[in-house]
């Protein structure tokens, strides 16, 4: 493991070396707040791990994305989002874009013939979600990053899924691939920590310009933690789509549950184009619970898990639950599908042993949803 270089201030030998420093250059330092050798160190083996040329660190997933909206738009233009992505980003782009005079539109990314009208010619940026955030979903990603770019845009995606290891973005011509390092490369849960890769000069600088002037810094020590968790990664992410694909077998069948949207499962829309791209699920799945079953006893049954955290992300070692009610929008965009889900409880499976999880799964189910 690199050591962790902890500095504020950077030191110059002289006044020549002073003024020959340039925040510019990224193989010099010039202040803390520009990076350290820990940080570059991180972003020279994700670009490796993504097969990227560039990557930026962001202090998380969020100021990534929030960063690259900055970065690329002006007043007047337009950024597409898709309606299954992070609904955070979402309200970013809702509450705060609009504000600079950005315009936000939301395109269904499984339904082409609404493209028209939600990516329309001029639009300057196109975030794509695979899989998506609740709902699981994977578009046709060439046909959507060929309509993209024929429509002016840069195509940007989430590729926190794949953890740059069972997706290659670049691949496939995409030119802005965001990550949230506090998921599966920190490997802890206990590091928050973004990242932005492109393949374009240009685009680098223009990432890294914005962050200069944002003031957007990340510690060294944050750095070396996701350091640490990347030599595990391959590690993790195998058990966990292992368990993950177990366990979601389980729910499969049963009585009041719609459907379990996982993306190797075919009856999950996109399973097709999953199975193109990924090479690798991730233990990260959702289950749409009929309407017809009450909500109380939806909530009886998470509240009666006990090998299961209730809490928000996903990624680490720790198993976790989330509880999307009948108003969320994933659940009225499954509605809007012809699902008729009433909520959906989303599922990340950790590092424990599949066997307790699923035990404590069987109980909780016969307890409470018999």
């Amino acid at each position: 493991m690199p050591p962790v270089h902890r500095a504020a201030t950077v030191l110059f030998e002289d006044v020549n070396e002073l003024q020959q420093c340039n925040w510019r250059n990224r193989d010099a330092y010039t202040y803390g707040r520009e990076g350290s050798p820990t940080t570059t160190e991180l972003e020279r083996r994700l670009a490796a791990l993504e097969g990227a040329h560039h990557v930026i660190l962001l202090p998380s997933g969020l100021a990534a994305f929030s960063l690259a909206c900055i970065a690329l738009l002006n007043a007047g233009d337009r950024v597409a989002l898709p309606a299954n992505g992070y609904g955070t980003g979402s309200q970013m782009a809702d509450r705060v874009l609009r504000r600079f005079g950005i315009e936000v539109s939301i395109y269904e990314p499984t339904t082409p013939a609404t493209w028209q009208e939600t990516i329309p010619h001029g639009t300057q940026l196109v975030w794509i979600e695979a899989p998506g955030s609740v709902t699981m979903e994977v578009p046709d990603l060439p046909l959507l990053i060929d309509y993209a770019h024929a429509a002016g845009a840069l195509t940007a995606i989430d590729n926190t899924y794949s953890a740059g290891l069972h997706f290659k973005p670049f691949e496939l011509g995409i030119d802005l691939s965001m990550q949230a390092l506090t998921k599966f490369q920190s490997g802890g849960a206990d590091v928050v920590l973004g990242s932005l890769a492109c393949m374009d000069a240009t685009l680098q600088e223009r990432l890294h310009e914005t962050r200069h002037f944002l003031g957007m810094s990340v510690s060294p020590d944050d750095a070396y933690l996701v350091l640490r968790g990347l030599h595990t990664l391959q590690l993790r992410y195998r058990q966990s789509s292992h368990s993950g694909e177990l366990i979601a077998s389980w729910f499969r069948g049963r009585a009041g549950v719609l459907s379990v949207l996982f993306p190797p499962f075919e009856e999950t829309p996109g399973s097709l184009h999953w199975k193109t791209h990924f090479s690798a699920a991730a233990g990260l799945f959702s289950i749409a619970f009929s309407e017809h079953i009450p909500t109380h006893q939806v909530n009886a049954f998470v509240d009666e898990l006990q090998q299961f955290q209730i809490g928000f992300s996903w990624g680490g070692p720790i198993s976790l639950v989330m509880v999307y009610g009948y108003s969320h929008s994933a659940v009225q965009r499954l509605r809007r599908m012809g699902q008729p889900a009433g909520q959906i409880v989303r599922f990340w499976i950790g590092l424990e042993d599949p066997t307790t999880l699923l035990n404590d799964i069987t109980r909780a189910w016969e307890r409470v949803m018999r």
